[in-house]
């Protein structure tokens, strides 16, 4: 046998592998083709922002960020403008994945990256519909009245934009006008919002009822309901305990955006479902994390267990101001009760774990930048969050500006 007749090793792994290995590298849930959607996105659309590029291909931001930086690593994308392919990403692009990727536009110095252009469906877009647009600075005024953000409650709350689209979408359904409504949770303003849109359509509910656990929340809330004009009931409830007996089946819509846990995500949808009348055909909306193929199918899994039944999932339909966890954006799902809609925990009380710090506690650990102190942040911590790191200063110095040390494992989970 010769040198020539011996298989050659080839000199690039095929696409397949690189795929694979970059999804592996990178924890992916989605596998071989999330990495291969990122690819196809950047080569249509690039460059693009890292947050616009995580919205696109519907993935979490610090996801998204390191699945660059793998790509980056392999030379198939590069920085500029934005995220955009390399001559070699392109012609990965071109060769493995058979797209036809266009030749990069030149951008002047210090110019923007352009924004993508195409967006799906659902995604809540740049622009609000013109019935909604006169009442946006009402929206936005409410908002920047409110409290800080408790992280321990998984609070995200949604944009202006968001808040109004969302009251919008019921009032469309159906959802509003005359109807009795319980909100489970409320950091998102959704009561203020349906106020607002209500009377601009004329829509106003029968009934409007906030069940929400943080007293500043509520606060601001009742602020926000003066301030409109707009009187509803606000009600301070941890979602642990039962549906009060007084509010059990008096319900005939229900809207929630609950904890990022599957478990978190059911304990609040059971809780409404208790306070729902009986029988089927009534609208329930979930606001929740666009998520991967197999975490949808778990999510839809627990909801059909409910006796729910899927009417609409709008992907991306909500933006949140500091979500950066979950790229910033989230679904939008409309359901409806059925005949075996029930809540398993009706009467019960519930006290397993709902909150990401609670499912998936992290240990951070920061340097204080005037002695160098590190002081460790966790849910099992004496300090919970950076936000009170920083109110209640170093313990050693008494400052209050720190720097993150950044190493340990990074998971991604729903």
């Amino acid at each position: 046998m010769t040198a020539d007749d011996h298989p050659r090793a080839d000199p690039s792994p095929p696409a397949a592998d690189v795929l694979a290995d970059v999804a592996k590298a990178t924890s992916l849930r989605e596998g071989r083709e999330g990495i291969a959607t990122v690819l196809r996105i950047v080569a249509s659309d690039g460059p693009l922002a890292l947050r616009d590029l995580a919205r696109l291909v519907r993935m979490p931001l610090p996801v998204v960020s390191a699945i660059r930086r793998e790509l980056e690593t392999l030379k198939l994308l590069e920085r500029g403008q934005g995220v955009a392919l390399s001559a070699t990403g392109r012609a990965f692009a071109r060769d493995e994945l058979g797209l036809e990727a266009p030749q990069p536009e030149p951008a002047a110095p210090g110019s923007p990256a352009r924004p993508p252009r195409a967006r799906p469906a659902d995604d809540a877009g740049d622009t609000l519909d013109p019935v909604l647009a006169p009442l946006l600075p009402a929206m936005e005024t409410h908002l920047a009245d409110g409290p800080k953000v408790d992280v321990t409650l998984d609070q995200a709350p949604c944009t202006a934009e968001t808040a109004l689209r969302r009251a919008f979408a019921m009032h469309q359904a159906g959802a509003l006008a005359g109807r009795r409504i319980l909100l489970i949770g409320d950091d998102d303003s959704l009561s203020i919002a349906i106020g607002i849109v209500a009377r601009a359509l004329s829509a106003a509910p029968r009934r409007l009822t906030v069940l929400e656990i943080d007293p500043e929340r509520l606060a601001h809330l009742e602020r926000g309901a003066a301030r409109i004009d707009f009187p509803f009931e606000r009600i301070a409830h941890d979602m642990r305990e039962p549906m009060p007996e007084a509010l059990q089946g008096g319900f005939d819509v229900m809207a929630t955006d609950p904890p990022y846990t599957l478990p978190g995500m059911a304990l609040f949808v059971a809780r409404g479902i208790e306070a729902l009348a009986a029988g089927p055909g009534l609208p329930v909306f979930l606001s929740y994390a666009d998520l991967s193929p197999d975490d949808r199918l778990d999510l839809q899994a627990r909801l059909t267990e409910l006796g729910l039944a899927v009417l609409r999932m709008r992907p991306s339909f909500n933006r949140y101001g500091g979500a950066s966890i979950l790229g910033s954006v989230g679904q939008l799902i409309e359901l409806e009760t059925t005949s075996r809609t029930a809540s398993p925990l009706a009467g019960q009380r519930f006290d397993g774990a709902i909150y990401t710090g609670e499912i998936r506690p992290r240990l951070r650990r920061y340097r204080c930048k005037a002695c160098a102190a590190l002081v460790p942040v966790g849910a099992d911590q004496a300090v919970t969050t950076i936000e009170a790191l920083k109110e209640a200063g170093c313990p050693q110095c008494g400052a209050h500006t720190f720097e993150r040390q950044r190493g340990g494992k990074k998971g991604r989970g729903g």
